[in-house]
């Protein structure tokens, strides 16, 4: 399997995997900090603007990756994280860490778009998917293991030396991309024209459908990041980022086995199973019950490890090669919203409160079941079956 994959694609998973440990190994330990700073009241905003932040430097990246090429925007989104790692041990009061959670979130509004629009000019169609699994399972990797290290490091070096690893882990992630040949053929010079915005460069029509779907799926993803640390103290689970690990694990052991699902089977019968197991996952964490918890993360893997590769392949077979980067924008737009609402509404609904997390859930489970309706039934309607 792996023979058939070029150098510049290992190159590109080996830098996505140490992007993503770069700034997910400050995640479990953010909740605590921002409680440390007084600010309580607005742990959800720590995923919250950083989504934001991110949804909304979506439609210019993807344009500037159609137009000055993938590999300029992926160093821009490295260079970022790089940057602001430096500044969160200066800012000390909330106001200040709401700001460069803000900024930081850039990162992540450039580095993953240019990375899968590199993807989707070096792999073919019918792989798509496939390949769509394999750098979704360097993500996974680099999240498990940020989740997984993230406590460790900070006994072993303090929070504020955490920082600083954060963006040197970040320049790793930068100098393999500039190892990488620029995919895309005719690039063009920066110019200031290419900063204005059209409404096709905001929202690409043409991968509404995956797009409708995965802001409605990743709710559950932006609950889980924001409240699963307080979950776990509520349960008696000393590792605030065990349920992370454990649904990571299960993440990458599901593409392992099912990475060419919807290359085969079709991107709706994947998403179908996919959403069903978020619907289940979300059901056992409304107990509130240990055994349960630990259910749930495995299905959360589940459903991440199947959802995930079909949805972008999905926008990527509706792009066809054409302005891919803003396709791959659309897609990443609804997932920051996604998560971003997930985030802001479940810490909303949660209020610091154990047995609300009943409710959180209830909720989040009824708007997958949305989603899983959509599929069955919406998705047909809009003439989009074939896929």
């Amino acid at each position: 399997m792996f023979a058939k994959y070029p150098l510049q694609f290992w190159l590109l998973c080996l830098s996505t995997l140490l992007f993503f440990f770069s700034f997910t190994i400050l995640i479990p330990e953010l909740p605590d900090y921002i409680t440390s700073l007084g600010g309580a009241d607005y742990k959800g905003w720590t995923i919250g603007l950083f989504t934001i932040a991110a949804g909304l430097s979506r439609p210019i990246s993807g344009k500037l990756a159609d137009i000055i090429g993938r590999k300029p925007i992926m160093i821009f989104g490295g260079a970022v994280c790089i940057i602001i790692s430096l500044f969160y041990p200066l800012m000390t009061f909330v106001v200040g860490f709401l700001i460069l959670r803000f900024f930081h979130g850039l990162s992540t509004g450039f580095m993953p778009t240019g990375s899968v629009a590199y993807l989707a000019d070096i792999i073919p169609a019918d792989r798509r998917g496939e390949a769509m699994g394999l750098i979704g399972i360097m993500n996974n990797l680099g999240m498990m293991s940020g989740y997984a290290a993230s406590s460790y490091i900070v006994n072993q070096v303090g929070l504020n030396n955490m920082f600083y690893l954060s963006g040197l882990i970040a320049f790793f992630s930068v100098f393999f991309v500039f190892t990488m040949q620029e995919s895309l053929p005719n690039t063009q010079k920066l110019k200031r024209k290419h900063f204005r915005l059209s409404t096709d460069d905001v929202w690409d029509g043409r991968a509404k459908e995956p797009a409708v779907l995965m802001l409605l799926t990743v709710t559950m993803f932006g609950a889980i990041i924001t409240l699963i640390p307080d979950y776990s103290v509520g349960l008696g689970v000393e590792n605030k980022g065990l349920f992370i690990s454990v649904m990571t694990v299960s993440t990458i052991f599901t593409r392992f086995f099912t990475s060419k699902l919807s290359d085969k089977k079709g991107r709706i019968f994947s998403c179908k199973i996919g959403t069903s197991f978020w619907v289940l996952a979300a059901i056992l964490l409304m107990f509130r019950q240990v055994e349960l918890f630990y259910v749930a993360a495995i299905f959360c893997g589940i459903a991440s490890g199947i959802n995930s590769p079909a949805l972008f392949a999905w926008a990527v077979d509706v792009a066809n090669g054409v302005r891919a980067g803003r396709a791959m924008a659309t897609l990443f737009i609804a997932l920051e919203a996604g998560i971003t609402l997930g985030a802001i509404c479940s810490a909303s609904i949660y209020g610091n409160s154990f047995v609300n997390f009943t409710q959180v859930f209830l909720v989040i489970a009824g708007v997958n079941m949305v989603a899983l309706l959509y599929l069955f039934r919406g998705v047909k309607k809009m003439g989009v079956n074939r896929y």
